[in-house]
Parts: structure tokens; C-alpha cells; sequence
């Protein structure tokens, strides 16, 4: 499959060619005051006795004496290059890296060499980090080999290509001072060249289909004579057919009441009404960058849940998948967990020497101290027939109640994190017969 994809990213399409140029076999160097050729091959080249093919190539006619300020070519299979280091930078949950079909072991701040192969289970994650600050992300069930990636010594010049097998690659990429530095993602259907944005890839083998979208900059899909240009926000597929034309995505999805207390056991939160959606994805972290993300859920349905996150201040990242598979633009949320449920049992009744009594019981999780205030009312009344506050254990027994059909419920009141939360239970439904 001939097809080709260059993504330009803060650059005006007339900078395409500079995007070609990237991937030209040859490097082109700027002489300075004092260079020789003999000089420049003994600190640049393999072989220092190839400054003869740089002489010929070039025209020089003694290798002695070079113009201040003439470019010289210089083939790049003669120049030594030093490798670009891949750091991981965070990872949760089953991820795996191999080498040559051998296991690489896993820890923050390891260093993992081209060729390597990096792929992440369902709720997993990973991060690498290049040291221009560039980053790249894998979310679930994707596979990225990691390939050449160096800096040639001459020019400064950096290259690095990532290769996605399956899932997706998300990049933020530094922008590249040198024009012919690059950054390219390939993937059997597509390669894209960035010179600097927030993008992502996906790659799918059962559909031969990949899928570029475009967070930041400006994109040039091209397949043959076919061209498309693509904005921020929008995406393109690549498929046998060839390249769709631009295709919007979808909005950043709104949250109902995002900002809540998520205090049940369960996190939960719900996509507001809005353009209709495949799926969405929704992501947890603790910073507002998603550079650690905890965890990550997909869901063919508005309502989002995760589970087991600790008490703290987190945030929210979601998108929504539309009909094309492209993932729209995300939107970010900040809400608090504070782990405060209150859960009640069915009353229990016993009669002993005569006396009726009426145990009611609760249980409560979360951090804190708690007392409790509990209520009964006959049904439809507004003035409770038992309000008991400050108490301490989970329990209330009463006796002689009259016959009737009640209402009751249980408020705890906590002491955590520098403040006083109340909650009650919902109004919980009691008969007791004549």
C-alpha cells in the first residue's frame, strides 16, 4: 500500500517541502572560520578517510581550505549519530516492553532502545519522554515499536520515528528548531510528520484503517494526487480507498455537575445531553497535564464509572468516539473524592417480656469522624417522630411504636479534611401492623 500521510503542524502548507527534505539522505553543513575537511571528517564521519567522498561531492578542491559559510552535502550514512533516549516516564497498570523477542524490564526513568516494542493492556498506560520534552502517550490495548531515533553530531540535526502496530499513539511534540529535524509516526497505512503539536494516531489491523487527529496545527493528508488538508480539530482516515477528505470532530462533551463530591463508593459521572457518539473515553489523573494517568474507561453509554481512587483532588479528560471511530476533542474536569457512604438495613423487630422493639441499623465508610442523626416521621408528616442527633454508634433501637406506615432516615455528619459534611440516606419506607 502506496499511501502517505504528512502531518505540518504551526506551519503554513508552503513548509511541506521542508517536511520532504527531513527525509533526505544527506545532511547539509554550514563551514566555519577554522574548518577543514580533514578536520570536520576526523570529528564527524565513521570513516575519517571518507572526507574524499565529501570532497567529490562537493566540489572542493582543496580540502585544506573551505569558504566561511559554504554549505557543504554531506551523505548521511557517512556521519556519526549519537541515540535519542526514550525515558518511561509513568505507566500503570499490565504493560510489557520487548527487545529482539526478549522481555525488557520495567521501571520509571529506564532508558529503552530502538527497536523496542511497548504494548498495554486494557486500563493500562505508559508514558515516554524524549528530552526536548517532547512526550508520548499509550492508553489501553495499544502497540508502538519504538525505531531510529539519534542526533546527527555534524548539524545537531534529530530524527525520531515511532511505528504504532495497534491501538493508539497520543504525541505532544516540542516544536523542532532545525527544519530539517523530525518527529514521524508511521503505521501500515500512513506516515506523519510533525514539526511540532498535540496529535494522535491509531492504527487498527482488523480494518486496515489508520486515523489521524489533530489537536493543535494544520495537516496535509496526501495519497498519490489525493490531497486533503486537515485544521485543529478536525481528522482524516486512510484506508484501501484512500484518504477521507477533512471530518470534524466531535466536541469536547459536556458533564453534568462535574464538580460534585464523588463520595460514593463507586466514581461516577454522566455525558450531558448532546451530538450523538459511538463511545466515549474518559481518562483519571492527578495532575491537569494527564502525565500519570490512573485510570482509563471506554463506554458505549453517557454514564462514565471507575473504581478503588483514594481521597484527594483529581481530574477528568473525556472524548467522544464518532461514527468514523475519530476521537473528538477532549474536555477536563477537576473534582474532589472524598470517600462518605452511608448505607442502611431493613429494620429488624423482636418482642421480649412484652415489649415490642424496633432495631435500626446503618453502616458508613470513609475517612473521619462521625456522629449520626437519625429521623422517623409518619408518612407524609413534616415533623419527625423521633430525631435523635449525636450519636455515635450505628444503631437505634425503639420500643412501643403505634401502628402506622413511617419514614425514616440517617445523617451522618463528618469531620475530615478541615471540615463538617453532612449526608442522609434517602427517606427508607416502614409498616408496622395493628
Amino acid at each position: 500500500m502506496n499511501w502517505r500521510l504528512v502531518v505540518v503542524a504551526g506551519l503554513a502548507l508552503a513548509a511541506l517541502p521542508a517536511i520532504a527534505q527531513a527525509a533526505d539522505p544527506a545532511e547539509v553543513y554550514v563551514v566555519r572560520r577554522g574548518d577543514t575537511l580533514y578536520g570536520l571528517a576526523q570529528a564527524y564521519l565513521l570513516q575519517p578517510s571518507d572526507y574524499r567522498v565529501v570532497q567529490r561531492l562537493n566540489g572542493v578542491a582543496n580540502p585544506r581550505r573551505l569558504a566561511v559559510g559554504k554549505r557543504l552535502k554531506v551523505p548521511a550514512d557517512l556521519l556519526r549519530t549519537r541515540p535519542i533516549e526514550a525515558r518511561i516516564g509513568a505507566y500503570r497498570g499490565s504493560v510489557q516492553a520487548s527487545l529482539a523477542g526478549r522481555a525488557v524490564p520495567l521501571a520509571v526513568g529506564a532508558t529503552l532502545a530502538e527497536g523496542t516494542v511497548v504494548a498495554t493492556g486494557a486500563n493500562a498506560f505508559l508514558r515516554l519522554d524524549l528530552p526536548d520534552g517532547t512526550r508520548l502517550s499509550l492508553p489501553s490495548q495499544s502497540r508502538v515499536r519504538l525505531g531510529r531515533m539519534i542526533a546527527v553530531e555534524m548539524t545537531g540535526v534529530v530524527r525520531r520515528e515511532i511505528s504504532v502496530e495497534a491501538g493508539r499513539l497520543e504525541s505532544e511534540v516540542v516544536p523542532l528548531r532545525n527544519p530539517r529535524d523530525s518527529y514521524t509516526v508511521r503505521t501500515p497505512m500512513s506516515v506523519s510528520a510533525v514539526r511540532g503539536t498535540v496529535f494522535r494516531v491509531a492504527y487498527d489491523p482488523a480494518s486496515s484503517t489508520a486515523r489521524t487527529e489533530v489537536v493543535e496545527g494544520v495537516v496535509a493528508v496526501d495519497a498519490k494526487a489525493q490531497e486533503t488538508t486537515v485544521a485543529a480539530n478536525f481528522g482524516a482516515l486512510v484506508t484501501a480507498a484512500g484518504v477521507s477528505g477533512a471530518l470534524a470532530l466531535a466536541p469536547p462533551p459536556q458533564i453534568d455537575n462535574p464538580g460534585r463530591m464523588q463520595d460514593e463508593a463507586q466514581i461516577r459521572f454522566h455525558v450531558a445531553d448532546g451530538p450523538p457518539a459511538r463511545a466515549y473515553r474518559a481518562r483519571l489523573a492527578a495532575d491537569a497535564g494527564f502525565l500519570d494517568v490512573l485510570s482509563e474507561a471506554v463506554a458505549e453509554t453517557p454514564d462514565l464509572q471507575f473504581e478503588d481512587l483514594a481521597d484527594g483532588v483529581y481530574f477528568l479528560r473525556v472524548a467522544a468516539f464518532d461514527e468514523n471511530g475519530l476521537l473528538g476533542a477532549p474536555a477536563t474536569y477537576a473534582f474532589e473524592r472524598r470517600l462518605n457512604t452511608l448505607n442502611v438495613s431493613a429494620p429488624v423487630s423482636s418482642s421480649e417480656d412484652g415489649v415490642r422493639r424496633y432495631r435500626f441499623r446503618w453502616a458508613a465508610a470513609g475517612a473521619g469522624e462521625r456522629t449520626y442523626r437519625f429521623q422517623l416521621l409518619q408518612q407524609g408528616a413534616a415533623v419527625p417522630v423521633v430525631d435523635e442527633a449525636g450519636l455515635t454508634a450505628q444503631e437505634l433501637t425503639l420500643t412501643q411504636l403505634p401502628p402506622g406506615v413511617y419514614e425514616w432516615r440517617v445523617m451522618s455528619r463528618t469531620f475530615a479534611a478541615g471540615r463538617y459534611v453532612e449526608k442522609w440516606s434517602p427517606l427508607e419506607r416502614f409498616e408496622i401492623g395493628s
